[in-house]
């Protein structure tokens, strides 16, 4: 009997972490062919140039966006919204196809803001439906299926690559944003039909009458909170300068909008070949070996080794190398783990903990990154893209991604290892109010 409940408790999680996969995957899809579309636009003539505006406004507009998000989400639900704005969005990016232009421009330059807004709240809430489907198990359970999930995402980086990859030479670029909406409208179904499937049972214990009047100075004051804050800000200040690394290789290659759609493509396919690899075969057997903590600590040591790496030389394949390590470690090995340090959090703080983290946190750090680059470009004088150094652009990202890995050690001290039973929870009480459904 006892074999069989285990049997029936283990063919639940799976269905659990299916259902979430197939949306990640669904998702990531959609998120390289947008991206695809939108940068083989976007870098084409002097769209390089209006690159730090999109940064800065995209740190700007992080700020009222989380505020909108949380109003929305008290007023619907997180489980309502994460359906509702990957469903808005989608039917926005086949709307848009028919108005984008190649460069820059005012436009364009919003557009490029959207995506990784819309995305990463897109993704922070379809993640947190595995925190919610996946609450009853504890910790040291959640390796695997978030592993999966991870896996899933992988895929979904691949086939959006190839997708785009086989059609690049076909379409022209607005079309790839077509596909995009319509995946992203699948996945937002998918997540309806899961959350449908697998709704979220309240304790039969009674709610207390009082709220906490200052939900985010309640969070501000938990240390846990801080330098999940401070990673954000510092993990995507890391990623940014390296992406200002690669699109500055894009914009200095002389290719057009489906030639560069091809660079992309390929980028984006195999970066993604090696992100699946390293989940399949290093992640299961990584956290079991240093636990959650240890394996945050890999994806900024690699950087600042290759960050050190980029002083020395900045050729093409070293700038294409170094974003190739940082998005596939990043999928891989990354991303499965920093989503489970919001595990501790509970679950009624988690959807403002998310908000605070993954979109004003992270959106801080692109704010910095805009300031940096807009400076260096501003310095450009009659050399042109093809005759300025990078070097002090490269030190100060070897030192970004230093106070990274600082950074995470702290966050490894205070994460209990998934292998340790009785720390299954960190105490972050008091719960902020947030409902589930």
């Amino acid at each position: 009997m006892i074999g069989l409940v285990s049997w029936q408790e283990t063919r639940d999680t799976l269905a659990r972490t299916v259902w979430v996969a197939a949306a990640v995957l669904l998702m990531t899809a959609a998120l390289i062919l947008t991206k695809t579309g939108r940068d083989a636009l976007y870098f084409q003539k002097a769209g390089l140039f209006d690159l730090p505006k999109a940064y800065a406004g995209i740190a700007l507009l992080a700020g009222p966006m989380a505020g909108m998000i949380l109003l929305v989400m008290r007023f619907v639900g997180p489980r309502a919204f994460r359906i509702g704005v990957p469903l808005v969005a989608g039917a926005g990016l086949v709307w848009f196809s028919a108005l984008v232009r190649p460069g820059g421009g005012l436009l364009m330059t919003l557009f490029f803001m959207s995506v990784p807004l819309f995305f990463g709240v897109m993704f922070s809430l379809a993640w947190l439906m595995a925190a919610d489907l996946l609450d009853h198990l504890p910790a040291r359970n959640l390796g695997r299926p978030y592993s999966l999930i991870g896996a899933a995402s992988i895929v979904g980086g691949i086939l959006g690559g190839i997708t785009a990859r086989l059609l690049a030479p076909y379409m022209e670029a607005p079309r790839f944003l077509v596909i995009g909406g319509v995946t992203l409208a699948a996945a937002a179904l998918v997540m309806a039909a899961a959350q449908t499937k697998y709704p979220v049972h309240q304790s039969a214990a009674p709610l207390p009458e009082t709220r906490d009047p200052h939900p985010l100075r309640t969070l501000l004051r938990q240390r846990y909170i801080l330098i999940l804050v401070a990673i954000a800000v510092t993990g995507s200040l890391t990623g940014v300068l390296i992406e200002f690394q690669f699109f500055l290789a894009a914009a200095t290659s002389g290719n057009d909008a489906r030639e560069n759609a091809v660079l992309f493509a390929n980028l984006y396919t195999w970066l993604n070949v090696g992100a699946l690899l390293v989940q399949l075969l290093l992640v299961p057997e990584l956290q079991k070996w240093i636990g959650v903590g240890g394996s945050l600590l890999i994806l900024p040591g690699a950087l600042v080794g290759g960050a050190a790496a980029l002083v020395a030389s900045t050729t093409l394949l070293a700038r294409s190398g170094l974003r190739a390590a940082e998005g596939g470690l990043k999928a891989s090995i990354h991303r499965s783990n920093w989503e489970q340090a919001f595990v501790p959090i509970a679950r009624a703080g988690r959807s403002l903990a998310k908000v605070l983290i993954d979109g004003i946190g992270t959106r801080l750090g692109e704010g910095l990154a805009a300031v940096i680059v807009f400076v260096w470009l501003a310095g450009l004088g009659e050399a042109g893209l093809d005759g300025r150094n990078t070097l002090w652009l490269n030190i100060l990202l070897v030192g970004v991604a230093l106070t990274w890995f600082l950074l995470s050690r702290r966050l490894a001290a205070l994460l209990p290892a998934v292998s340790v039973p009785a720390a299954d929870k960190v105490d972050l009480k008091p719960d902020i109010p947030i409902p589930d459904s």
